[in-house]
């Protein structure tokens, strides 16, 4: 890893209070979206991919919120934007929470859904991790991101602004 993205991704731990080590995808199959991200791995969680290759945190991360704050049931999606790009700082990312126990926020709990349908706009981003595929819909990308493993679809709300731990 480059020098810049080992710099990006001490920060974002730093923003979000996250520690731990690194976790493997192992290869890695799942039958829902929730067999993935009902335990999610400490930072920096999963590797994702995206034309067959495995991307740096700096563009995409999952993973567990910190341990410290309570928060390790709940998965932190930060996204680098626009996607395809590097989030050199947190003001070029979005993040978006899976919290199914209400322990970040009720706000973003009563805004996930784990039996959502995928919009007609929606479109695949390119991003996978095993058989989990992301998708953004033009129309709600400012609020949510799809998460998709054949017919099963949940919806990730934005926290904007990030949620941050201390």
């Amino acid at each position: 890893m480059q020098r810049s993205g080992v710099a990006l991704l001490a920060g974002l731990m730093v923003l979000a209070g996250c520690s731990g080590a690194a976790s493997q995808d192992g290869g890695h199959t799942a039958t829902s979206v929730a067999a993935t991200f009902t335990s999610p791995p400490a930072w920096p969680g999963h590797a994702w991919k995206r034309n067959g290759q495995e991307l740096p945190s700096t563009e995409i991360v999952a993973a567990a919120g910190p341990e410290h704050c309570g928060w390790e049931s709940a998965t932190f999606l930060t996204i680098a934007w626009p996607l395809g790009t590097q989030a050199q700082t947190a003001d070029r990312a979005r993040q978006y929470i899976r919290d199914p126990n209400g322990v970040v926020s009720q706000a973003l709990h009563a805004r996930l859904s784990f039996h959502a349908t995928l919009p007609a706009n929606a479109q695949p981003t390119g991003y996978w991790y095993g058989a989990v595929q992301l998708y953004a819909s033009a129309s709600d990308v400012s609020q949510s991101v799809y998460l998709v493993v054949g017919h099963d679809v949940e919806r990730w709300p934005r926290s904007d602004p990030m949620t941050l731990c201390s």
